[in-house]
């Protein structure tokens, strides 16, 4: 497939094309002159197979603009975007210094406190754009850049989940530093970006992968309940790195947590400058291990100790006067034996001790029987020989579930914490220690943390009539993740063109609160639909009594609300179907199939409202 654009093209009237550096899977990548600012920097054009779908050039267009708005010392700056001969592009800042692919490729390996520098830095980026609303997805090192001083930036953030959707295949480098999450086909949260730098760290400093195969396929199914493989190499790294490679996400360090305890491992705050070509990264490639420890501090006494040699005896020679040795032994090349004989040796004559060495061999012996009896004892007391249970999973439990889970295994539960959690319903344990599928002695106290259910955010009341940018930036800050698919957008007569005419959350239209980090919809404004009808519908129920409900229209844009207060279940059904509307029910049997007559409805009868919209009906 030919570029996009042909080298020397001058794009928007400002950006020369210079060469093109590659494509991937979302964009095509060129240098580029920016002829205004006399500056070196990257457009990033959505390749066309892409940029054919609506909602990928709506998100785009969407990510740039919010993109733009990012300052971070360790983040790609985004600087301008536009759409050109129909293809969307992005400029972006040109960093000369390479990737960290680039420097694993070439055999170079992070010390471990180079390691936790580059980790560190990363992991404050991440948690910067995890809090404006982005999760990057697919955190590789070829994504990690450095800059002219050798700083880490990472880049692409825009590019965020734009081809996940459209993607025909994952190649192996696609699957490598994906999370457990992500392979088992859920979308990336925050906490998958942790995981593939925590991959991207143990690979940087040890050299190898941390999980091998010779498929995507196998790959990913290596670690979907596995920790990550203990390494010598990983130093104060190794219980870090594990932490944030958790499988459960729910588990697993944020990024603010990760960066938080990298920047422990170093002490300063100086950030990792890479330098490309002759000056090398610290290397462990000379690193020998010391001889692996066999016991837990306990050194077996020697066969002499046992014996009873005497210390200081080697030989037997100690006292012996200076000058005398030979008197004592004889010598064996002269005339006071021959060779190989000793002669006979009085003790007395050099005042040698004569220790009891078989009784100190015999005290020794019962001393050391003595103080393994003893801790024999303690270890007895401490519960080592007690039989060990595998602890069962409590994640989603009640507190009266899991003692009954945990019954039959003779464990306890305790709650340590009351936290709140998007992912667990209220009163449901959240996380354990021990982890489930772990082992522990029969008895033991297992210490939960207990969900009290999300933290709800007051929704802002001046989102409609909004733009979709103004509105995703006024909702990132409260922690809320806003999109605008064009499939959402609706008819309305109030509101202007491609502004914000209703936000849905779920089946709620327009809450007025949200869980934090919950995702809502922006229906942008189609703007009025043209032609007005009304329907009037007769009915006569089952009672005799004759029912008219009139329902007016406007093409696919607004209509009325039909009153219905007092209608049936198939007067309903037949009046919202007419109408285009959908509805909700509540009430004492709104969650079965017996409800017989509407009580009330909200919004109320001859309420202008979008095609599609709902309607509250309390039944009874």
């Amino acid at each position: 497939m030919a570029p996009t654009f042909s080298l020397g093209y001058t794009l928007a009237g400002r950006y020369r094309i210079l060469d093109l550096l590659g494509v991937g899977q979302t964009a095509e990548v060129y240098g580029a002159e920016d002829l205004s600012l006399h500056r070196r920097v990257v457009v990033k054009v959505l390749l066309a197979d892409l940029a054919a779908h609506e909602e990928v050039r709506r998100a785009f267009r969407d990510h740039i603009v919010r993109a733009s708005t990012l300052s971070h010392p360790h983040l790609a700056r985004v600087f301008d975007g536009g759409q050109e001969s129909g293809a969307i592009f992005m400029i972006s800042e040109y960093l000369s210094g390479g990737s960290l692919e680039d420097v694993l490729s070439a055999g170079r390996r992070l010390s471990v406190d180079d390691g936790a520098r580059l980790g560190r830095d990363v992991a404050s980026a991440l948690a910067y754009v995890h809090e404006h609303g982005f999760v990057h997805g697919s955190l590789s090192p070829s994504k990690l850049l450095f800059d002219d001083e050798g700083r880490v930036r990472v880049s692409d953030v825009a590019l965020a989940g734009l081809a996940t959707t459209y993607r025909e295949r994952m190649t192996l480098d696609d699957a490598r530093y994906l999370s457990p999450e992500q392979a088992v086909g859920e979308p990336a949260n925050p906490k998958s970006d942790v995981y593939a730098l925590a991959l991207i760290l143990f690979e940087a400093v040890t050299g190898s992968v941390a999980f091998e195969g010779s498929t995507p396929e196998a790959v990913l199914r290596a670690r979907l309940n596995a920790p990550l493989p203990v390494r010598l190499e990983l130093g104060t790294l190794d219980m870090i790195l594990a932490q944030a490679a958790v499988p459960d996400p729910r588990l697993r360090l944020d990024a603010e947590q990760f960066s938080a305890r990298l920047s422990a491992v170093i002490g300063d705050v100086a950030p990792l400058v890479v330098r490309p070509g002759s000056e090398p990264l610290p290397l462990l490639a000379h690193f020998e291990p010391r001889e692996p420890r066999h016991s837990i501090g306990f050194r077996a006494p020697s066969p002499d100790q046992i014996v009873g040699a005497a210390p200081g005896s080697g030989g037997g020679f100690a006292h012996v006067p200076r000058g005398r040795v030979n008197d004592a032994l004889g010598d064996a090349h002269g005339p006071r034996g021959p060779l190989g004989r000793t002669p006979r040796f009085d003790r007395s004559a050099y005042d040698l001790p004569r220790a009891p060495r078989r009784r100190w061999g015999f005290l020794i012996a019962a001393l050391v029987i003595v103080v393994a009896a003893i801790g024999a004892g303690a270890a007895w007391k401490s519960g080592l020989f007690t039989k060990k249970q595998v602890v069962p999973s409590l994640i989603g439990l009640t507190l009266t579930q899991a003692s009954t889970a945990l019954k039959g295994d003779g464990f306890t539960v305790t709650v340590s914490q009351q936290v709140h959690s998007s992912s667990v319903a209220a009163n449901k344990i959240v996380s354990q220690s021990p982890l489930a599928d772990s082992s522990a002695k029969s008895g033991q106290v297992i210490t939960v943390s207990v969900s009290e259910g999300p933290v709800l955010v007051t929704m802002p009341t001046n989102l409609l009539g909004e733009t979709c940018v103004a509105a995703t930036a006024q909702l990132s800050a409260l922690h809320v993740i806003a999109q605008c698919p064009s499939s959402a957008a609706i008819y309305s007569s109030t509101i202007t063109l491609n502004d914000v005419a209703r936000v849905l959350y779920k089946k709620s239209v327009n809450p007025t609160s949200v869980p934090r980090e919950a995702t809502v919809v922006l229906s942008l404004s189609k703007g009025s639909a043209v032609g007005t009808t009304t329907t009037t519908t007769t009915t006569t129920p089952t009672s005799g009594t004759t029912t008219t409900t009139t329902t007016t229209v406007a093409g696919e844009g607004l209509r009325a609300v039909p009153s219905l207060v007092g209608d049936d279940q198939a007067q309903v059904y037949a009046a919202m179907h007419l109408a285009k509307l959908y509805f909700t029910t509540t009430g004492p049997n709104s969650n079965s199939t017996k409800w017989t007559t509407v009580v009330s409805e909200n919004p109320v009868a001859g309420t202008m409202v979008a095609w599609h919209s709902y309607v509250t009906f309390t039944v009874r």
